[in-house]
């Protein structure tokens, strides 16, 4: 229990209105400025969206997370790689266990070699990587504060193919 508390974020979010894209494009700066020429990172937001009740830092580490993640599959592999940041609004989304009228859904898609099958299941524990090197605390981490803003997050993968799905409540 101390190991896991120690692995785990120590505030609750500060929560405010935001907008997701302007997340999403901090989130697009930070990854390029690291990744440079080995990724290009596509936008497809919905401009409908309204404003998100959240903490803005605890969402961009979150997103940064996986992002990052997906640029460092990408680059492993040695080639230039696609990464696609989409928003989409949802309408009678069902969340733990929650109704909410109108949802975020968040995807970051990836053309990378896709998570390994022996740890697909496991992503989101602590401890858990792909990766050589790797902490396996980003994707714990990014899960912790998805869920602090009453969403979740899921993962579809094969080779060539990611989706990493954020859905969170708007109304």
């Amino acid at each position: 229990m101390l190991l896991f508390r120690s692995l785990t974020p120590h505030r609750q979010p500060r929560l405010a209105p935001l907008v997701i894209h302007e997340v999403l494009e901090r989130v697009r700066s930070l990854v390029l400025a690291e990744f440079g020429a080995r990724v290009a990172i596509e936008c497809d937001y919905d401009p409908s969206l309204p404003d998100l009740v959240g903490d803005k830092e605890q969402l961009i580490q979150a997103v940064l997370n996986v992002v990052r993640n997906a640029a460092q599959a990408i680059a492993a592999t040695g080639r230039r790689g696609q990464i696609t940041l989409r928003t989409r609004a949802l309408r009678q989304v069902t969340l733990l266990r929650h109704r909410y009228r109108l949802a975020l859904e968040l995807q970051v898609i990836d053309d990378g070699p896709g998570v390994p099958e022996d740890i697909r299941d496991r992503i989101f524990n602590p401890l858990v990587s792909g990766r050589d090197g790797g902490s396996g605390l980003g994707l714990s981490l990014a899960q912790t504060f998805v869920h602090y803003h009453r969403g979740v997050i899921e993962c579809d993968s094969r080779p060539g193919r990611t989706v990493f799905r954020i859905l969170l409540p708007l109304a």
